[in-house]
């Protein structure tokens, strides 16, 4: 008899945070404290049957049906993916948050469920895989080090028609980012460290390093939040630069910002739509 297929496909990730079960719990359920590490824009109605809103500005929202409701525990929501049922609907996905722990440390566990094992599912289940490691890792970051302080961004995006690879290589080479092919050969807790064209140094120490995609802790902003992608979304292609920074680093970033918006203009403009900020 051969092997039964599987029905469905979930990603599963962990972290240890040192920070309190209910500093967690509030990172990722209030308003206001998922605006200081995640989406720049967030609403949440707290109780079951609420909906919970992230957004990117004009590029992406997430709406959420809250299903499982409860504070320093669980979180659990339901939305809908982009296929179809076959009824008139779309397939449902779950995201689930588990937190344990006592003191000062906690442990989140986040499962995101649902996915079918057909190809249609597979750009969502790519995206939200390379995606969450990233962006708890940037909650680490807030409640380790920056917890309660406001978040100020400088953010820019480019829609792109060349080949990922070949973007990268523009994105990071000597007329781009001039951070050369190491940031490729990065593991977490390596140092990194270049300087731009414009004069912008970043340095710091790497926390997820995939193909095309490089995020780190900028030592030199103030322990920001750093970010550098090619990455699909919504079935294009997407240049992503990202530094979130808090407290004292936060003035500069608009015209950061502007250098950068200038340099993803000069190199991608022939082959895509740019967006800056939020």
């Amino acid at each position: 008899m051969s092997p039964s297929k599987p029905t469905s496909r979930q990603f599963e990730m962990q972290l240890e945070i040192a920070a309190p079960r209910g500093a967690v719990w509030s990172a990722i359920s209030s308003d206001t404290e998922l605006r200081r590490w995640f989406a720049p824009d967030a609403k949440v109605v707290p109780r079951v049957g609420g909906e919970i809103l992230w957004r990117w500005g004009d590029l992406h929202a997430w709406p959420q049906v809250i299903e499982i409701w409860e504070p320093g525990s669980r979180l659990r929501t339901r939305y809908d993916s982009s296929i179809v049922d076959g009824e008139g609907g779309k397939l449902p996905l779950f995201l689930d948050f588990f937190l344990e722990g006592e003191g000062g440390r906690t442990t989140l566990r986040l499962v995101h469920s649902g996915f079918g094992p057909e190809a249609t599912f597979d750009e969502e289940y790519d995206g939200i895989s390379r995606g969450w490691p990233v962006e708890l890792r940037s909650l680490r970051l807030y409640l380790e080090r920056h917890a309660g302080l406001d978040r100020r961004l400088a953010w820019c995006t480019t829609t792109i028609d060349l080949a990922p690879a070949e973007a990268w290589e523009r994105l990071t080479g000597e007329e781009g980012l001039a951070a050369g092919s190491a940031l490729d050969a990065l593991t977490e807790g390596d140092p990194f460290r270049f300087t731009t064209p414009a004069g912008d140094v970043f340095e710091g120490l790497a926390l997820c390093c995939e193909s095309r995609a490089f995020s780190g802790v900028a030592t030199s902003h103030g322990d920001g939040f750093l970010r550098i992608a090619v990455e699909k979304c919504g079935g294009e292609h997407q240049v992503w630069l990202w530094l979130a920074a808090y407290g004292p680093a936060g003035p500069g970033l608009d015209e950061l910002e502007a250098r950068w918006s200038t340099m993803l203009e000069r190199l991608f403009s022939a082959s895509g739509s740019m967006s800056a900020g939020v």
